[in-house]
């Protein structure tokens, strides 16, 4: 007998967290590491983040997506204490080894294992679209938020052509290597959507070029990355990148 709250929909759910669990796993025991940016990239998003982060904020932040801790380099500095999580073990127990001085756990966005109103920021380090219903993630950052306090995204903008064209299931031009199982980049505007339906308030968005990658799958692709990198810099210096980025970051207020 299927018990009441079984539904296809909590299904697939289910086995999304499972592929994409077993994809980072398998990544972080082969690779010891999970670092797409170069330095420069990651300061790229650190200044956006502190551009859109409401006030002068500093009280305790919820890192969802944490990896392996590279996504930490967005957040210094703007917090009084970090909480890293991500539905892999491999890449909580490396976070644990890199940085001893934070807290770190296993678990998933949907069931966020801590009590309400417990963080004044949750940020999800591209996660949102890993998943195929973004809501209950966003629901549940808003439990744990205390009021007043914020929520922030970055994820892979469809708009972008690189995005769009290799990076989209939907496309004849689509490279499944070197992305997990059920990812696809976002529109600006389902972010903007979802953001809203959850119950957020004062949403805030722009889409972000010159992020420069580190590395990227398949490794053929890598030979072309610097051209890459320097295109996306030189994007996002016409402002271009200001809507056709290839990250989009959302922000908002509880």
């Amino acid at each position: 007998m299927t018990s009441p709250d079984a539904s296809p929909r909590s299904s697939r759910m289910d086995e999304t967290l499972r592929h994409e669990q077993e994809f980072f796993d398998q990544l972080i025991e082969e690779r010891g590491e999970f670092n797409p940016f170069t330095d420069r990239g990651w300061k790229v998003l650190k200044s956006a983040f502190r551009k859109m982060a409401p006030g002068k904020f500093s009280g305790a932040l919820l890192d969802v997506g944490c990896g392996t801790g590279s996504s930490l380099k967005v957040y210094e500095g703007r917090f009084a204490s970090y909480t890293g999580l991500d539905l892999s073990p491999v890449s909580i127990a490396r976070a644990r080894q890199k940085h001893p001085e934070h807290e770190w756990q296993a678990g998933n966005a949907l069931q966020l294992p801590f009590s309400d109103a417990r963080f004044d920021a949750v940020v999800f380090s591209s996660v949102l679209h890993h998943l195929p219903a973004m809501e209950p993630a966003l629901l549940e950052a808003r439990r744990v938020l205390k009021e007043g306090g914020f929520v922030f995204a970055f994820d892979p903008n469809v708009f972008h052509p690189a995005m769009a064209l290799l990076r989209h299931p939907r496309s004849p031009f689509y490279v499944a290597e070197g992305v997990s199982p059920d990812e696809k980049p976002l529109r600006p505007g389902q972010l903007r959507e979802v953001f809203q339906a959850a119950g957020f308030r004062d949403i805030r968005q722009r889409c972000l070029s010159g992020i420069a990658y580190e590395k990227v799958a398949p490794a053929r692709f890598n030979a072309g990355l610097a051209a890459f990198n320097v295109f996306d810099r030189i994007w996002a210096g016409l402002g271009i990148g200001r809507w056709l980025g290839t990250f989009v970051l959302t922000c908002a207020v509880k």
